[in-house]
């Protein structure tokens, strides 16, 4: 009991773990006292492989709690190159159903299955690799003024080189998602599917993380991933600011901002983002303000999508949510779209997690209302 105690106020000494849902790390650590990825993943930007510290966590947070004890033989120091090599294995298990007016209800099931590694290499240097298999697409919606890139039944996420400058500066060149302030994992959600930041928009890029005690900078560039449609490569350049206003990694807010190019038009997008987090609650918020330009479509217009999430822990494996979103296009693509979610998360053991969630969108305009609920499996290796 008292080495459980142990490891689970650690936590509120550093940062990130891996959660249920299809790849990334929930920002809801930051209720402890975690306001990045870094401690517990390898990747400065999470996604990846935990390392031998991220693993005691996500042991320690289970329902089985427990001590992590890392296996020792000669497969496993073979399986890591002499632990150079972190990797995992993860199959995701979501069945979906999903009701819209004037359409008739709908079931599916996506299994996807994910190899993750992350290799130390002579240097300083660093491969960072994520491949997926699946069964269907999980695209953005397909948009007059932004269709979406093309999908792949086995699909690169994430192939960087990293290269560590020093203790806090870090650069890492290759195909990923791009930094964004608040990273949760729904593709479903307005500052996702509306900002091109799509299970499969994973542009060609380069960033550099740069981060101290109170404030972490992210600049980057990028290019087109190679899976655009015609007219839809675009290129260009951003940063991600974040300040640690009360210096106890509990309250972080931030700024984002994006400039592309793209033959069939142009985006500018500014962003503010916040976690705030104490105890077992805290807050999530991100707003984002895009302006597009189209060559058909005389005038630019404006796209503006917020999300927000309340959250409480009752157990360190039991997480619930709120989440509230509201996303609105001007003329000549005018939308309205509003839409609330509960989610519950339940992590089981470091190997397994379920989760369910029940999601209420509204098209304002249209006055049309759709509800969707899924329940999902995942299961990951550890060793």
């Amino acid at each position: 009991m008292m080495r459980r105690l142990a490891l689970i106020l650690a936590l509120a000494l550093c940062e990130a773990v891996t959660v249920v849902r299809p790849v990334w790390s929930l920002p809801t650590m930051i209720r402890l006292g975690y306001s990045d990825c870094v401690t517990c993943h390898y990747a400065p930007q999470g996604g990846g492989p935990l390392n031998e510290y991220g693993k005691g966590i996500d042991e320690a947070q289970s329902l089985r709690g427990g001590e992590y004890r890392p296996r020792d033989s000669k497969l496993v120091r073979t399986l890591s190159w002499d632990g150079r090599i972190a990797q995992d294995l993860r199959l995701v298990l979501p069945m979906r159903w999903t009701w819209a007016a004037h359409e008739p209800s709908d079931a599916s099931f996506l299994p996807r299955l994910q190899y993750r590694n992350y290799t130390r290499l002579p240097r300083g240097f660093a491969a960072h690799v994520t491949i997926t298999g699946e069964s269907d697409a999980v695209r953005r919606p397909d948009l007059s003024y932004d269709p979406p890139t093309t999908s792949s039944s086995a699909f690169v996420n994430i192939a960087l080189l990293h290269y560590r400058v020093s203790r806090s500066i870090e650069i890492a060149g290759g195909r990923d998602q791009l930094p964004t302030g608040v990273n949760v994992p729904d593709p479903r959600l307005f500052i996702k599917s509306r900002d091109r930041v799509g299970y499969y928009d994973t542009p060609t890029q380069l960033k550099v993380y740069w981060a101290s005690k109170r404030h972490r900078v992210t600049p980057f560039i990028y290019g087109p991933g190679g899976n655009e449609k015609d007219g839809e490569a675009e290129s260009g350049g951003g940063a991600v600011a974040e300040f640690d206003v009360l210096s106890n990694h509990r309250a972080v807010i931030g700024a984002s901002a994006l400039r592309g190019h793209a033959t069939n038009g142009d985006r500018r997008m500014l962003g503010l983002h916040a976690r705030l987090g104490y105890g077992p609650w805290g807050i999530l918020f991100q707003h984002d303000i895009t302006s597009r330009e189209r060559d058909d479509v005389p005038d630019s217009f404006r796209q503006q999508a917020s999300y927000a999430q309340v959250f409480w822990a009752p157990r360190e494996w039991l997480v619930i949510s709120g989440i509230g979103e509201r996303l609105s296009v001007h003329d000549p693509f005018e939308e309205r779209l509003s839409a609330g979610a509960l989610d519950v998360t339940a992590r089981l053991t470091s190997y397994a997690t379920i989760g369910a969630a029940a999601r209420l969108q509204r098209d304002v305009i249209k006055d049309e209302w759709s509800k969707s609920f899924m329940f999902q499996v995942a299961l990951k290796t550890v060793y």
